[in-house]
C-alpha cells in the first residue's frame, strides 16, 4: 500500500513514532519501513510538523489492539481473543478459538467498528483440500469473499474462499524477486493468483515467468491479474505444476510453494533446474525439524547425481503454536 510517510534516522524513530501515535496520525495496517539507517513511519496526513514523502508499505499481518476494547466477551475469555488477523484487500480473516465460537459475531463486529478500512470479517477454518484453499465463513459485513489487494504498487483480484492468498508472504515475495537476474527463466509451480510471478515480471527483467496452477478459480484470477498489472512476461498455464514443468525450457529458478506436501514437486524441480540454478522450497515444520529437512533436500539432489547447497534457511511466518513456515533457498549444480 502507498502512504504518506515521515522519514527519520533510526536513532530518532521511536521518539517520533510515539509523538505521531499520541497525535493520532500514525497509520494503522501499514508496517513501518526501513531502508538502511532510515525509518519510514506511515501517517494519515501531511498536516504535521514533520516533512512527509510518499512511500510503499506492506499491508499484511496486522496486530489487533483497539478492537478488544469494544469486544463484549466474559472476562475469563478475554485472554483467548485473537491477537492478530490477516487483511486481504478490505477483508479481515481471523481464526476464532473454539472457546470463543459462540462470540464470533461479537468479535467480528468489534473488528469492523475498530477498523474503518475493513468491510468484511470472515472466520478462517483452516486450509483444506488439494488446492489449499481457506475454508472461510463471513461473520460480519456484506456476504462476499472477493476483493482486490494492493501490494508493492500492484493490484490483485482474489476470492479468498476460492483461491489461497496470504498477505504475510509480501516481504518474502519481494525477497525472492530481488534475487532475480536479467534474462532468467523462472517457474512458479503453484502460482495461485500470481503475486510472485507478477511481481518478478514487473520489478525485474526476466526472460519469462511461467506461472502454473491447477485450481481453475485461482487460474481465472491469475489471468485477470496478469492483464490488470500488464505483466506481459508472465505465461499462465492451467494444470498440474509437476507435469507442466516438463514442457517448458529448463529454468534458472523455480518457486516450490506448496507447503502441505511439496516433496514430489521438489524432486521434479531438481530434475529440471539448470546447473547453477536456485529452488525456493517452502515447508511447514517444527523448529527442530528444519536442520533435518535441509539435509534431506541436499541428499535428494545427490541421489540423482546433482550437488546442492542450502544458501538460506529462514522462518517466513508462524503457522501454529508449534510450527512455522520455513523457506529453503537451494542452490543446485
Amino acid at each position: 500500500m502507498r502512504s504518506l510517510a515521515v522519514v527519520v534516522a533510526k536513532a530518532e524513530a521511536e521518539a517520533v513514532r510515539q509523538e505521531l501515535l499520541a497525535q493520532g496520525v500514525l497509520r494503522k495496517g501499514a508496517a513501518i519501513g526501513r531502508e538502511g539507517d532510515a525509518v519510514y513511519l506511515p501517517v494519515t496526513t501531511a498536516a504535521i510538523r514533520h516533512p512527509t514523502v510518499e512511500h510503499e508499505f506492506l499491508e499484511a499481518f496486522t496486530p489487533i489492539r483497539s478492537y478488544k476494547d469494544v469486544t463484549r466477551v466474559p472476562s475469563s475469555l478475554r485472554g483467548s481473543l485473537p491477537t492478530s488477523f490477516d487483511i486481504v484487500g478490505d477483508i479481515a480473516i481471523v481464526r476464532i478459538p473454539d472457546e470463543l465460537r459462540e462470540y464470533e459475531a461479537e468479535i467480528a463486529g468489534a473488528i469492523l467498528r475498530a477498523n474503518r478500512s475493513i468491510k468484511v470479517v470472515a472466520a478462517d477454518d483452516g486450509v483444506k483440500g488439494p488446492f489449499r484453499v481457506r475454508a472461510v465463513r463471513v461473520l460480519a459485513g456484506p456476504d462476499r469473499t472477493e476483493t482486490k489487494h494492493r501490494e508493492f504498487g500492484l493490484l490483485y483480484a482474489v476470492d479468498v474462499a476460492k483461491a489461497y492468498f496470504s498477505p504475510r508472504l509480501g516481504s518474502e515475495r519481494m525477497r525472492v524477486a530481488d534475487q532475480i537476474s536479467p534474462g532468467e527463466v523462472v517457474v512458479d509451480m503453484f502460482s495461485g493468483v500470481g503475486p510472485y510471478a507478477i511481481l518478478i515480471a514487473r520489478r525485474r527483467n526476466p526472460a519469462v515467468v511461467h506461472a502454473f496452477d491447477a485450481n481453475p478459480d485461482a487460474f481465472r484470477y491469475l489471468e485477470e491479474n496478469v492483464r490488470r498489472n500488464r505483466a506481459d512476461l508472465v505465461r499462465p498455464r492451467l494444470g498440474d505444476g509437476i507435469a507442466l514443468l516438463a514442457l517448458v525450457d529448463r529454468p534458472h529458478r523455480i518457486i516450490v510453494d506448496y507447503p502441505s506436501g511439496p516433496d514430489p514437486a521438489f524432486q521434479a524441480a531438481l530434475l529440471r533446474i539448470l546447473p547453477g540454478g536456485t529452488l525456493h522450497y517452502y515447508a511447514i515444520l517444527e523448529s527442530v525439524e528444519r536442520e533435518d529437512r535441509g539435509r534431506a533436500l541436499v541428499d535428494a539432489a545427490r541421489s540423482i547425481g546433482r550437488d546442492a547447497k542450502i544458501t538460506a534457511m529462514r522462518v517466513v511466518h508462524g503457522w501454529s503454536p508449534t510450527q512455522s513456515l520455513f523457506v529453503f533457498d537451494v542452490h543446485v549444480v
